[in-house]
């Protein structure tokens, strides 16, 4: 009986070999998903489309390397990574000097209710702040998991990390961010009681 085909293989030799079919599938599967990673690395909605493409182009560049011995949308993330990162690097110390952007707020406050959004986004421009100050491994792993939804092992993979170390890098990271939020709080004065998990 002949090995059954690795489509994730096939269909990175057909894009690599120029099939537009292909490269479109490419992109309706994972363009969506680095756009969103991308966003939260970058801040703004211009930069993260920047980029977006900058992460297809390496994409497109790298895929005959290519083996199948681990799942596509893994090995995307993992290329992703360092432009992710980079950009991350570069723009952090100009974006802990400003306030956070409206878009990103925008981006992550969803509910429908006008003074449920508000609160939620008065949550998210306090935990901004404090993910802006916390070292770069607690940002990284904290944007990937709890702001982004990523599972644990596309964050593994990104990261390229065993899952127990970072299990117990979201944990510390989490202390550290409910530690810095609870900081911000006081010293803005708000004395409100935290519900139980909202920074969890």
């Amino acid at each position: 009986m002949p090995p059954t085909p690795n489509p994730d293989l096939f269909l990175a030799r057909r894009a690599a070999a120029g099939h537009a079919d292909a490269w479109a599938e490419l992109i309706e599967r994972y363009g969506r998903r680095i756009y969103n990673i991308a966003f939260q690395f970058a801040g703004n909605r211009a930069e993260a489309e920047d980029l977006t493409q900058e992460i297809f182009l390496r994409l497109y560049r790298n895929l005959d390397r290519y083996r199948g011995d681990v799942p596509l949308a893994g090995w995307t993330l993992r290329l992703s990574r360092n432009l992710c990162v980079d950009h991350y690097r570069r723009t952090r110390t100009e974006r802990r000097a400003v306030v956070v952007s409206e878009e990103i707020l925008k981006h992550q406050a969803g509910d429908s209710d006008p003074a449920a959004r508000a609160e939620r986004r008065e949550k998210l421009r306090l935990i901004y702040g404090a993910i802006e100050e916390m070292p770069e491994p607690f940002a990284e792993v904290l944007m990937l998991r709890d702001l982004q939804g990523l599972t644990y092992a596309d964050i593994c993979t990104f990261l390229d990390l065993p899952e127990g170390t970072m299990k117990s890098r979201l944990r510390r990271a989490r202390l550290d961010l409910m530690r810095r939020v609870d900081r911000q709080r006081r010293n803005l004065g708000d004395r409100t009681p935290k519900r139980d998990g909202a920074y969890r």
